[in-house]
Formats: C-alpha cells, structure tokens, sequence
C-alpha cells in the first residue's frame, strides 16, 4: 500500500509529505525550517516553480533520505509511521538496483508514460495511447504481443529504445495516426535489428516471470 505517493522512484512531494504528517504549522514556514537542518539544494531535494491559477507555488521535491529524516525530525506517531514507511523504500530501491530487469522494466514504464503525456499534448487519451502502442507491440512480435512485465530484458531495451524514438519524433507529427505509423515502424527496426545481430526474433524468446512480483 503507498502510504505516501513516491514520484519517479525517488522523490516525495513535500506538501503531502507535510499533509500526511499533519502538522499545524503551515507549509512555506514549515518547510524552511525543515531544510535549515543540514539539507542541499540538488543533493537532498529539489525545487520548482508550479502555476496555480495566477498564483506561483514553489514546489520542493524532497529524496527518500531526506523525507525520512524529516519525519524522523517531528517526533510524532505520524513521523514514525512515514520514517518506518522510507525505510522500506529505500530497501525495496536497493533490491531494484540488483535487479537489471526490473530496473529496465521501470525505465521501459517511464518512456511510455512520456510517450502517454506526447499523446495528450495532441488531444488524444489513455485509450489512444494503448490502442498505438499494442498496434506496434503487434510489429514487435509479429502476432499476438507478450506483456511488458513478462519480457526478456532485451525485449525491454529493444521496446523502450523504440518508444523513445517515437518520443524523439514527435515534433514531426500531425496527428494520432502518425504517431502510430511511426510507433509501428520504429519497433519494426528494432526488431529487425535484433534479428540481424543475434539470429533471433522476439518471440524466439519466451515469456519470463512477472518482472513485477519482486522477491516471490
């Protein structure tokens, strides 16, 4: 159960982090006292700045470590909840970073989210996105595709370094339907590299654990 959203693997929202801990003290002046305990700028959180109506919030994204020792910091049942919550994050981190092909999975995830966001920025959904990017699984395996958590990890690379240079194109296209044209074709060149250099295909290489269930 996420008790506490985690964005990006590594980073915690500041202002649900300061939410769910359920301090009195209102965020801004929180927050600066907060990181008057010894953190850094681009080493232990992050700043940006968010458009809220016409107002300019300015957002701090804060690393799991950090997190945790701001919850560590408020001496509160809440602070040790969160804390005990970080410490497990950071395990479940380190046995990600040991694991190349879940690592590559969620990388494989984060490309398609952009590819998602590249879609919406044109007008199009959800239900566009999975219809463009089963269309060019379709390619990859030439027939019925095989679940992206259930894939060889070079499968994954192959699928990501297709769905990146879709991303990369994006500035060339007029509609949805050249977004699938070149989603299509781009996966149609990795598999046809992957069978240049190594003499297989993807469904030569059968379907592998659920990358997902981590430790089972």
């Amino acid at each position: 159960m996420e008790m506490i959203k985690i964005y990006e693997g590594n980073l915690v929202n500041a202002r649900e982090l300061h939410e769910f801990l359920e301090v009195k003290t209102p965020f801004n002046k929180w927050i600066k006292r907060m990181l008057e305990y010894g953190f850094t700028e681009n080493v232990d959180y992050l700043t940006m700045d968010k458009k809220v109506h016409r107002q300019i919030l300015k957002e701090f994204h804060l690393t799991i470590s950090c997190a945790k020792e701001i919850s560590m910091i408020q001496r509160t049942e809440k602070g040790k909840q969160a804390r005990l919550y970080f410490i497990e994050a950071e395990q479940t981190l380190s046995e990600i970073k040991k694991n190349k092909r879940l690592e590559s999975f969620l990388k494989l995830e984060t490309t398609k989210d952009k590819l998602l966001k590249n879609i919406a920025s044109m007008g199009g959904g959800k239900q566009d996105f999975i219809q463009i990017d089963f269309e060019a699984r379709k390619v990859f395996f030439n027939g019925d595709p095989v679940s992206d958590d259930e894939l060889h990890i070079a499968l994954m690379k192959a699928r990501d370094f297709a769905t990146e240079m879709t991303n990369l194109n994006f500035n060339n296209f007029e509609g949805l339907d050249d977004v699938e044209a070149d989603h299509k074709r781009n996966h149609q060149d990795v598999r046809d590299l992957l069978q240049e250099n190594t003499g297989k295909v993807p469904e030569d290489l059968p379907p592998q654990k659920n990358v997902k269930k981590l430790g089972e």
